[in-house]
């Protein structure tokens, strides 16, 4: 009897019933490989944001810690030691700081009212974060690169050879010989 009804369950069913769920299972156990494989990559995406598009390593030096390039303007924050969330991130990234050097890499952000509660550009006047010198970044790209942040720079503590590595590959490894193997 079927569970749910007062009907016997044909063989025909049943058949039906299996083969499905061996499907079901076949499917599952095609897709576990390329589930795991992503893993390893996850915050690549990000990454290439952080050092390429938007060009955070400038300011921001290669490992968060604020020690950028000499060339930058000087000041950034040290995003290894910052306190901001997930949401602040994202609207610091996108709004920048005012009358500050951190540039906004969503040019709408202000115009749309989604900014620091509600600030418009017109309230900021020269005080507007200046738009960043390379790419504007999409909403999707602006929280692929607060992922890297979270899981590859904020609260890691100071700089490890590891990073180091990871960053710059063996070829820097007397370059990175400099940090220590664990904080």
């Amino acid at each position: 009897m079927h569970p749910m009804h007062d009907e016997p369950i044909n063989a025909a069913q049943r058949r039906r019933t299996l083969r499905r769920n061996r499907l079901c299972l076949a499917a599952a156990l095609l897709a576990m490989p390329f589930v795991r494989s992503a893993g390893a990559d996850d915050f690549a995406f990000g990454r290439r944001i952080f050092q390429d598009k938007a060009q955070c390593v400038f300011c921001h030096g290669w490992a968060g810690d604020g020690a950028g390039a000499p060339q930058s303007s000087g000041g950034a924050a040290n995003l290894r030691e910052t306190k901001l969330n997930r949401e602040q991130l994202i609207e610091v990234i996108s709004c920048g700081r005012p009358a500050q050097a951190m540039p906004r890499f969503d040019d709408q952000a202000y115009a749309e009212k989604r900014c620091y509660g509600g600030v418009t550009e017109a309230a900021l006047d020269q005080d507007l974060p200046p738009l960043p010198p390379g790419s504007l970044l999409q909403r999707r790209e602006i929280e692929a690169l607060v992922d890297f942040l979270q899981a590859k720079i904020i609260n890691r503590g100071p700089i490890t050879r590891e990073e180091c590595l990871e960053a710059f590959g063996v070829r820097a490894a007397r370059s990175c010989a400099q940090y220590p193997e664990h904080p």
